[in-house]
């Protein structure tokens, strides 16, 4: 295995060079969610880029997203290992100033560039540098979805069903999300989304008949203040942030919509927020009101599983060993694809993509030098993986 170690890592140092131009092209290639024409071109593009190396490869086409891409390299005796990314962005073509790639020092600036192309990269060249030292212990999954940005809004979850076809009966999973700027590993993250409360009162004119209607602003405000009295950092956190309601100041409302954010930290959090939710709701205290709640839109919890922390200290092990140092692990409030390979029972590390700050703003950045270390740190943790996952 030392031997296969040493030929993987000498690979990787040769390719650093060719790393950094792909990594430049498809952060120049914008891919914002919305734009299934540009997701769809990157999806090609890499699709290219894994036949090349072998792979099989399936793509994938949403109603209403661009393609997501799925490959893998030949069966092997123990189960495969994921490696998980997603193509899109969130920020409009040419939104950038200076264009959508600029260096400057040891930083990178760009769409995508650290949420999460940079990933994708390390990605691919792991992959590359395996087949190229004759790694066959495992097979190597890779999973590139479209519309991860909207939580799969744009496909109504199609693409989720997607990842977890091609998930299932992985040992182990490694999502190339943006890196933290400590490197540090993620080991769990909250879930959350945002479900729309919605009011239906009775109209009236508010001087001559006020008797004759019922407020749904009246209601919904009554419910807006139950909400936030839920909230619980240990657990449950509940925003109300939008309110749309009314007509005329003349007119009793009728209707109103309050969006609803709410955060958790593990899911039976979540199904406990939703019963609350929904006992608020059902409570009536402005007669002649009916309120009604929506699905929500979001990510479940990625939740710690008995192998996460063998995994993350294999990683962190690869890590010291390389000379890196000992990343340490981090417990993220923001929501990720992990969720849905840690809902399947499949151990997960998160970020281990490239580190950098600024992701979902016009200044998103990443460490330039970061790509090499990062794809080490990860085909070492690969080849590192005992049996038994």
């Amino acid at each position: 295995m030392a031997t296969m170690r040493e030929s993987v890592l000498s690979y990787l140092d040769g390719c650093r060079e060719e790393m950094l131009r792909l990594w430049e092209t498809i952060v120049r290639l914008e891919t914002p969610s919305a734009d299934a024409a540009a997701v769809s071109r990157l999806a090609s593009h890499l699709d290219t880029y894994c036949d090349a190396l072998g792979m099989e490869t399936e793509k994938f086409q949403p109603q209403h997203a661009g393609l997501c891409l799925a490959a893998r390299t030949p069966s092997a005796s123990l189960p495969p290992v994921l490696l998980l990314g997603h193509l899109d962005t969130v920020h409009p073509a040419g939104s950038f100033p200076g264009g959508p790639w600029r260096v400057e020092g040891d930083q990178v600036y760009g769409p995508g560039v650290h949420d999460c192309k940079g990933g994708l990269v390390i990605a691919l060249y792991v992959i590359r540098a395996l087949l190229h030292a004759g790694y066959d212990r495992r097979q190597l999954r890779l999973v590139l979805l479209s519309d991860e940005e909207t939580a799969h809004t744009l496909s109504q979850r199609q693409t989720v069903d997607f990842l977890q076809r091609h998930a299932l009966g992985c040992g182990a999973a490694f999502t190339v999300e943006s890196g933290l700027p400590g490197g540090e590993i993620i080991t769990a993250r909250k879930g959350g989304g945002i479900l729309p409360l919605r009011v239906q009162g009775i109209a009236s004119h508010a001087g001559t008949a006020p008797e004759k209607g019922a407020s749904a602003v009246l209601e919904a405000a009554k419910k807006i203040v139950a909400i936030h009295a839920l909230s619980d950092p240990a657990h449950v956190t509940y925003n109300c942030g939008i309110i749309h309601g009314g007509t005329s100041a003349n007119v009793v409302p009728d209707r109103c919509e309050v969006s609803v954010a709410i955060r958790f930290r593990t899911n039976q959090d979540h199904r406990q927020a939703m019963d609350a939710l929904h006992e608020i709701c059902g409570r009536v205290e402005t007669p002649g009101t009916v309120c009604t709640l929506g699905p929500l839109v979001g990510f479940p919890a990625m939740e710690e599983l008995d192998k996460t922390a063998a995994l993350a200290k294999l990683y962190q092990d690869a890590s010291e060993a390389l000379g890196l140092g000992r990343p340490g692990t981090a417990y993220s409030a923001g929501c990720s694809d992990s969720a849905y390979t840690t809902s399947m029972g499949i151990p997960t590390l998160c970020a281990a993509g490239v580190p950098g700050e600024g992701q979902h703003s016009p200044h998103e950045h990443a460490d330039l030098a970061s790509l090499l270390p990062q794809a080490k740190r990860l085909a070492s943790a690969i080849l590192s993986l005992p049996d038994d996952f």
